[in-house]
């Protein structure tokens, strides 16, 4: 079959996103355990194709880690970066005042949104990786998405299904003492719902033992004194 070259759309090659600003959408949220057993709120963004920019469809990251010693703020969401996870929210324009009854009810609320990203170059024990900080997203100047999710394989009996993905585990960490109330954002409207993105379909992970109430309203004010938890 006859066809003709067309590059737009494609990743600009391989190797690092280079640094800047780049509008993306959030894809894929959940709880992640590494190999040595530490726990980390892994955000999958990809730049969105529905924009003139550089690196259509390259993959961003963003890793926001259950903290040692947690805050009181922290332990509202099972000890995870309170103040980075607000952040993303705040950049996702998650309406103000939205209630969830669990974080992992919280991260499907975040897949679809979009936002703006900035890109760094880190270096640790000589390996260089493209880094978003959380507290750097920005909303989206561009709200109106026609971003078109790639497949991650094409459904060609040649090369057979893809294997499922498999879940891990997850538990909520225990309180430390602190009394956890209904989970809010930071930003003050009436509860909504909202649907996932419809990215590449995962196994759900299992459910939590119990809800997980969290109450969000400190996010202004820990910003605002400079104390952000890490």
């Amino acid at each position: 079959m006859a066809f003709g070259t067309n590059y737009e759309g494609i990743p600009q090659g391989g190797g690092l996103v280079p640094q800047g600003n780049y509008e993306a959408i959030i894809t894929n949220a959940e709880i992640r355990q590494t190999k040595n057993g530490k726990f980390k709120v892994g955000l999958t963004l990809t730049i969105r194709n529905d924009i003139q920019q550089d690196c259509q469809n390259r993959a961003l990251f963003i890793d926001i880690w259950r903290k040692r010693e947690p805050t009181p703020a922290d332990e509202q969401v099972d000890g995870f970066n309170f103040a980075q996870l607000m952040a993303v929210s705040r950049a996702a324009q998650i309406p103000s005042g939205q209630s969830f009854e669990s974080l992992e009810q919280f991260l499907r609320a975040l897949c679809g949104r979009c936002l703006l990203a900035v890109v760094k170059h880190e270096t640790y024990n000589g390996e260089t990786t493209a880094k978003v900080d959380p507290l750097g997203t920005e909303p989206t100047q561009f709200p109106e998405c026609r971003h078109v999710q790639k497949q991650r394989q094409q459904q060609n009996p040649a090369y057979g299904a893809p294997a499922p993905r498999q879940q891990q585990s997850y538990a909520p960490r225990p309180a430390q003492g602190y009394a956890r109330q209904p989970m809010q954002d930071a930003l003050g409207a009436p509860p909504q719902q909202y649907a996932s993105y419809a990215a590449p379909t995962q196994q759900a992970a299992p459910p939590y033992p119990a809800p997980m109430p969290v109450n969000l309203g400190e996010f202004e004010e820990i910003l605002s004194a400079g104390d952000v938890p890490f």
